[in-house]
């Protein structure tokens, strides 16, 4: 069986299950390629201990305006201390994380993996340059999360997800439309296992309504408006603490709230 197959198997899987709509489905299988693959692989469900899992997806904006604004050292450490905070933790052996980054063309550098083996950014690995195509990742993120964790949910290993972009652009680029990103999130955000944030960095875009139009929760929403370092580091800081939180089940799934106190 080629992996496209054995992803969209996965998919028609959701929708059997009522995590997907049939209008989902078709958006998802419609848009599969080498992405949407590389993005659901992740850890062998027989070498993952733990009683339940959390799938935390962290996607982050890898444009030309990142290197312009002196922010991807900020990214780079941003990221490594969300990791930290992950390895810190009791819940450790039960999150599973993948990371993406996006500019003109998306990259996986990992698809789901123990946080001890995750990959940290750094001056090789994440050399901001191009456009923003947001829309066109958080759909192909949420097909591959979904995907994932319907594998592991059909081999009787119950998860909750965690989906959450840090960008400072609003879309340039992408083939799909807000419409689209809305439509996904609307289903997986009443399928109750899904939790989906957004932050944005930056007072040149309107990020609540960039996000809404994607369907994410208003709650579920976090907007440094100074584009500098330190209000970048803050704003990763604020997604490791929520995140934490969600995999000791303080966030219900499916919920707004991300980013309250």
């Amino acid at each position: 069986m080629h992996d496209d197959d054995d992803v969209g198997g996965l998919i028609a899987g959701a929708v059997a299950d009522g995590v997907l709509s049939p209008q989902a489905s078709s958006l998802i299988t419609g848009n599969l390629g080498k992405v949407v693959v590389a993005g659901a692989a992740g850890k062998a469900l027989e070498d993952i201990a733990a009683a339940d899992v959390t799938l935390v997806t962290v996607l982050i904006d890898s444009s030309s305006s990142i290197e312009d604004r002196k922010l991807a050292p900020a990214v780079r450490d941003g990221q490594g201390a969300l990791l930290d905070a992950f390895q810190g933790s009791r819940e450790k052996d039960s999150v599973l994380v993948a990371l993406w980054t996006f500019a003109s063309d998306l990259d996986v550098l990992h698809a789901y993996l123990p946080v001890g083996d995750a990959v940290r950014l750094d001056g090789k690995n994440y050399r901001p340059g191009g456009s923003t195509r947001l829309y066109d990742t958080w759909c192909d993120a949420l097909a591959a999360n979904v995907a994932y964790a319907q594998r592991l949910r059909a081999g009787a290993t119950p998860c909750r997800s965690l989906v959450v972009v840090v960008t400072d652009g609003e879309d340039v680029g992408s083939k799909r439309r807000a419409g689209d990103c809305a439509l996904l999130s609307r289903d997986l955000l009443a399928s109750e296992q899904f939790t989906l944030a957004f932050v944005g960095v930056g007072k040149d875009v309107d990020f609540a309504a960039v996000a809404r139009a994607m369907g994410v929760p208003d709650s579920n929403v976090l907007v440094q408006k100074d584009a500098t370092p330190s209000a970048l580091r803050k704003a990763f800081a604020m997604v490791s603490q929520s995140a934490l939180r969600l995999s000791q089940g303080k966030i219900a799934p499916g919920a707004g709230g991300f980013f309250a106190p």
